[in-house]
């Protein structure tokens, strides 16, 4: 009786360990796809990321125990329902497939290719577990979307900025700005357009302003993510407005505070940029330009000659425009770009600046730079603006052209415009030429009709540039501190913040499957339970009693192919009579008899082979280490297994 109890716990702690790993399994799972991601916390989710090596160790050595208490569990059901099998007749090739199976093997044999096949499938799926269980529990980086909020920004299309530019426009006498701010538009200004241009043709580039690296262009938006806001000096009074020239631009766009490995947002703000047209225009459309040179002398003695040019072309509103620039150079080998802004004079606010053309040539080494008019028409945009990497990337998602409450806003776009055009001519190059051409020469993008790079298409995107960079520095400057921004000049603004962790995701159907392993191993685990359960009862009103027989254990084989009845004539492999029983005091006493192999000459002439018993080796009388020697050994085994992983938890 106590032996069958031992054999029914056997059963509960193959059933119950199984069935606790299957609901771990599937519960895991379960939490995954229910909370989608499933994250650590921020200090293991930051050590596992910056120790992937050792996250990897740890994984794949929990997988593995995983794996052997989910194996180990069905060969032990297994185990138990062979042992009852065994009171039925079974061929011996069906009890080899039984024990390699709950060994962990395979048999291999042409002439049985249904156990082979059977056995080899389970064998697959057994090595199939560790990399299931290592699959399902290895933490990867995955992205965690932080509920939506909504903020507000300053409004380029509200009355309010509409009359505090206004009255900077009238207080500088219609310049740009004050002070260093106009080398600011000039400069960054050039380098928007330049990078605007270039990246269409494949030539990456960033723009920095005010601390904030912008992808090509700013899209005229203003940053307004943590983490993104630039400079944290507080411009000075005088330094705000058209007087900008960089400082603390405080966001009223809040997120909820949140650790991550890496941080992303995506917003929804005002934006501006142009719809740019450029097309070629009839040659000495602006005519040949007055010019007269006077000789100078340079200090130390050597004479130079400066030529003024003097540019006219017809405007359809206004008067003509005129643009005059100073050469070192004969008028001979003058290199220059003109450019001519229409309406014309900048700066009326009678003259309609929706539009805004811009007619340019070149001479010299610009004359690639053919006489070409661009129509570029200022728009509002809606824009969505991504914040990663380090870096500010924007995309119109609409855009509406200005109406006449935002004339002073136009009147300053045409004024950056009319100001690229006269100041980025130099006494011997011109800033804007040889940023187009070096566009035009070293991209080897051609259109599509199979033409060379036309300057037409460059110079489009390089107005956009210039115009968009133009919003950003507007909306910098008249948001900067201390200026405060009424209710009636801030739009709304919505985003949402995407943080990036250590955790778990579905990611791909195929990680559904990793918990498939474990479900078939369950399956055949409470199969084979279940048979056992019902032959033990049978077994319980039968004479057959196989409650100590283990077919999986090769002793207890020999000691059944051994055994010799009363009256036998042949000698059996081993003189059963020196062998004990199926009783645990048999078993025990079999465990330590020493055997060999020898040749035996049958009765039939067939070759055969038996275990003989050998001599017991002196020392206990059985030849083998004593009982409480194996136990220090394991005992001594167990300390040293047990600091080596209490060492590793502790690193």
């Amino acid at each position: 009786m106590q032996i069958e109890i031992y054999h029914l716990f056997l059963l509960v702690i193959a059933g119950v360990g199984q069935a606790l790993l299957l609901a771990f399994a599937w519960g895991f799972l379960g939490a995954v796809l229910l909370e989608e991601p499933l994250t650590l916390p921020y200090s293991v989710a930051n050590y596992m990321y910056l120790r992937p090596s050792e996250t990897t160790l740890v994984v794949t050595l929990i997988g593995t125990v995983l794996s052997l208490a989910t194996t180990s569990c069905f060969a032990l059901a297994l185990k138990e329902a062979l042992r009852h099998r065994m009171h039925k007749p079974i061929s011996l090739i069906k009890l080899i497939g039984g024990i390699t199976l709950a060994r962990g093997e395979f048999v291999f044999s042409f002439q049985h290719l249904l156990t082979t096949l059977v056995t080899i499938s389970m064998f697959a799926l057994t090595k199939l577990m560790v990399s299931s269980w290592s699959t399902l529990l290895t933490p990867t980086l995955v992205a965690l979307h932080i509920p939506s909020t909504s903020g507000s920004e300053l409004n380029l299309d509200s009355s309010y900025f509409e009359s505090q530019l206004g009255a900077q426009l009238v207080s500088s006498g219609n310049a740009l700005g004050n002070g260093n701010s106009v080398e600011i538009i000039d400069t960054d200004g050039l380098l928007s357009g330049i990078a605007t241009a270039q990246y269409s043709f494949g030539v990456s580039g960033v723009l920095n302003f005010n601390g904030v690296l912008y992808n090509v262009s700013t899209g005229g938006v203003l940053p307004a993510a943590p983490g993104f806001l630039g400079s944290s000096q507080p411009a000075q009074p005088n330094n705000t407005g058209l007087g900008f020239v960089g400082g603390f631009v405080p966001n009223h766009v809040q997120f909820p505070q949140s650790q991550a490995i890496l941080s992303n947002y995506t917003i929804q703000q005002q934006g501006l940029t142009a719809d740019v047209t450029c097309y070629q225009i009839p040659a000495q459309t602006v005519g040949i330009p007055q010019s007269s040179s006077l000789p100078v002398s340079i200090f130390n003695g050597t004479a130079t000659e400066l030529t003024a040019y003097a540019y006219t072309m017809a405007c359809d509103q206004g008067e003509s425009s005129q643009q005059d620039y100073v050469l070192r150079s004969s008028s001979s080998s003058a290199s220059l770009v003109y450019s001519l802004v229409c309406p014309y004079p900048v700066g009326q606010s009678n003259l309609d600046w929706s539009t805004i053309n811009v007619t340019s040539g070149g001479t010299g080494k610009y004359l690639f730079l053919q006489e070409t008019t661009c129509e570029i028409t200022p728009k509002l945009t809606t824009s969505l603006v991504t914040y990663a990497n380090a870096t500010l990337y924007a995309t119109v998602i609409n855009s509406t052209a200005m109406s006449s409450n935002n004339s002073n806003l136009s009147l300053f776009l045409a004024s950056v415009i009319d100001y690229q055009s006269q100041n980025s001519q130099g006494l011997v190059a011109n800033s804007i030429g040889d940023a187009l051409y070096s566009i035009a020469v070293t991209t080897t993008t051609a259109l599509d009709n199979g033409s060379p790079m036309d300057p037409r298409l460059i110079e489009e995107l390089y107005w956009r540039g210039v115009i968009e960079f133009s919003g950003t520095y507007l909306r910098s400057g008249f948001s900067a501190q201390p200026i405060t921004i009424p209710d009636d000049g801030m739009v709304s603004v919505t985003g949402h913040h995407t943080i990036t962790i250590m955790g778990w995701s579905k990611r791909s159907p195929t990680y559904l499957y990793t918990v498939l392993p474990v479900t078939f191993f369950f399956l055949f685990t409470y199969a084979a339970i279940g048979y056992a359960l019902w032959h033990m009862f049978v077994e319980r009103h039968s004479k057959k009693k196989f409650a100590t027989f283990d077919p999986t254990n090769p002793l207890h084989l020999i000691m059944v192919s051994s055994t010799r009845v009363s009256g036998e004539k042949e000698a059996c492999n081993l003189e059963g009579e020196r062998l004990g029983g199926f009783d645990s005091r048999g078993i025990q006493d079999n465990e330590d008899i020493r055997v060999q192999l020898e040749d035996v000459d049958s009765a039939d002439g067939q070759l055969r082979k038996r275990f003989m018993n050998s001599t017991p080796a002196s020392g206990n009388g059985n030849g083998f280490v004593p009982s409480s020697v194996v136990l220090c050994c394991r005992s001594l085994f167990f300390l040293v297994s047990s600091s080596f992983c209490v060492t590793f938890w502790c690193y």
